[in-house]
């Protein structure tokens, strides 16, 4: 899986609409979005949340070659570039009218074991009559799940981009997710979702090279 940790939109001037982590806060796009990070960063992809379905997305970086990205946007999550670009600038056209966040930065690509868990969730609550009935449940939403194991394969590159992150990772921001290489085994490419236990972040480690192992447990977020 391709993850963002580091949002380094959070310290640009994008409208902060796009910074929040609730996907409902929409921000209403009448013109290109210009965005000025705080420094020049590293970036190889966007996270794009709550847009039009099928929406198109032209991002533009002020590094050397002008580097161009053109997403369509089909779900909620993580868009990568076939390359690393350094940029202090972005530049966001599409025919979205909305957006309800945007992020950018260095995801970091983690291998993970064959095993997956995928699955599909409900929080509401139905409740069966003494004749048998079922009366259904009222409010609640439906949300995606997914349970992947990773087996030493966080490295010091991917700690680094942890560490970088956490303020807003602790803070309960969910991640871009990019599921592309999973996919064979998943019913769905793209997820933004929060880690059970990203309040406490812990690692595993039983080799003598800097590789650290961990369970992810993501749950959908909107």
């Amino acid at each position: 899986m391709k993850i963002l940790f580091n949002d380094i939109l959070q310290y640009s001037d994008v409208p902060e609409e796009l910074k929040s982590p609730a996907l409902s806060e929409i921000y209403n796009i009448t013109t290109p979005i210009m965005i000025t990070l705080n420094k020049e960063s590293p970036v190889n992809s966007i996270g794009i949340g709550n847009a039009s379905k099928d929406s198109d997305f032209y991002i533009t970086f002020n590094d050397a070659e002008a580097t161009q990205l053109y997403v369509k946007f089909t779900d909620n999550g993580l868009y990568c570039l076939e390359k690393t670009v350094i940029a202090s600038q972005i530049t966001i056209q599409t025919t979205s009218a909305y957006a309800g966040r945007i992020a950018a930065g260095f995801a970091c690509d983690i291998p993970t074991s064959i095993s997956k868990e995928p699955g599909f969730n409900s929080t509401a609550q139905p409740r069966t009559t003494l004749s048998g009935q079922v009366v259904r449940g009222l409010g609640g939403y439906n949300f995606r799940t997914v349970s992947l194991d990773s087996r030493y394969k966080i490295g010091s590159n991917i700690m680094s981009e942890i560490q970088k992150g956490y303020k807003y990772i602790g803070m309960g921001y969910p991640f871009f997710i990019d599921l592309s290489t999973e996919s064979y085994k998943l019913p769905f490419e793209k997820l933004y979702a929060a880690e059970s236990d990203q309040h406490r972040m812990s690692f595993e480690s039983g080799v003598k090279k800097f590789l650290y192992s961990r369970r992810w447990n993501f749950e959908e977020r909107f």
